[in-house]
Order: structure tokens, then sequence, then C-alpha cells
């Protein structure tokens, strides 16, 4: 819905999947099969994406705010102030698809020259924490999309709505289905068999120091 912020009562926000590792399986397997194709976009086309995400994002900007004031019990005008670090991250990413620079330089080989190509990895975990979470899935979310890998975000628990704001803002944005995933779920039960995964080739997390050790 346009006014998400209709929908939620002043009591229970909403209610989400509680994710286990079954679910962690599926949603990797649906991200590798897709990624080859995103990988296969140019990445001019992928900035565009990002950049069409960044300005949906905008649009609803007052809706999202109302959703991260909500679950996260800061002011409006602290949430709209992170849901604009939120678009302007991702007007920042967006531009990287329109310089997305290798590099080269000497060899000590003669007539040769090292040159470096930038490549997606594959499926990338990203978790997140709860202090700032619009933000933090842009942080996470945007270049890891304009890279070209398939992402799967774990949302924190407690903050659970702005994460799925922005994946509905994703597919509308036209981010192809199983490269961009939601997960909800408590960390024990779905971040840990996120991290664990083998066909998971590069973790981002922000959270705890026992948490990010373990990792």
């Amino acid at each position: 819905p346009r006014d998400w912020s209709s929908d939620v009562c002043s009591s229970d926000l909403c209610q989400v999947a509680r994710s286990s590792a079954s679910d962690v399986r599926e949603a990797v397997a649906r991200a590798r099969a897709a990624q080859p194709a995103w990988a296969a976009t140019t990445v001019v086309k992928r900035g565009d994406i990002v950049r069409q995400i960044a300005l949906l994002l905008k649009q609803h900007r007052d809706a999202i705010a109302t959703l991260v004031a909500l679950e996260t019990g800061k002011s409006k005008k602290d949430a709209l102030g992170e849901t604009d670090a939120a678009i302007e991250m991702g007007f920042f990413v967006a531009g990287e698809g329109r310089r997305f620079y290798g590099q080269t330089t000497t060899s000590a080989v003669p007539n040769k020259a090292a040159m470096v190509v930038r490549q997606p990895l594959g499926v990338a975990g990203l978790i997140i924490a709860a202090n700032t979470p619009i933000a933090n899935v842009a942080w996470k979310a945007f270049p890891a999309l304009l890279c070209g890998n398939a992402a799967i975000l774990k949302a924190a628990e407690d903050t659970p709505l702005s994460a799925w704001a922005f994946g509905l803002l994703a597919a509308e944005a036209g981010v192809p289905e199983g490269i961009y995933t939601t997960l909800h779920g408590l960390g024990a039960e779905a971040g840990a068999p996120l991290v664990q995964d083998p066909n998971v080739a590069v973790v981002s997390f922000t959270g705890s120091c026992e948490v990010g050790r373990w990792i």
C-alpha cells in the first residue's frame, strides 16, 4: 500500500516470519540461480535500477520515516534524517555505475601490465542492526546490488518494517526476483545459517562485538 503506516495499529506494529535454516537455504538457492544473469547485466543498467530505488525512497520518504519512527521509537525528525541518508546513499552508489573503474599498473615483466577488474563475488549475506534500520539497509544493499551480487538481507528482529518496505521498492524498481531477499527472524535461527552457508560468498555484518568475533 502507498500509505504503509495506515495499516499499523497502536499496540502490535506487525507480524513477520520467524525464518529458519531451511528458509535461509531456499533464499540462497534462489539467489545463486538468479545471480549470473544479474551479473551479466551492464553495471550502468544496474546503476539505473539502484537510482530508481532511491527515487522511490524519495517519493515515499514520509511513509518510510514513519515506519522507522514507529519501530525504533525515534522522533519523526530523526527518522526523516535517517531516511534522507538512505536516499543519498542510493544516488551516490547509482553514480558509481557510470565510473566503475578498474586499475592498471606497471609490471616487473617487460612489455606487460597488471590490471584490476571489478567482478561480483556471488551471493552477499547482509546482517544489520536496529539502531538505523533504513540507513543500514542502504549502506549494505546498494553497493552489493550495483556490483552484480545477489543480496540476502537479514533484518534486525526489532526493526523489520523498514527492511520490508525497501524490498517492496526494490522489486518495483526492477530488481529481478531472487536478487534481493529480506529475511526476518532471530540471529541464531536465521543470521547464523546465513553466515555459515558455504554458498554465501561474502558477509557484511553490523551488530555486537561478540557476534562480530564469532563471524
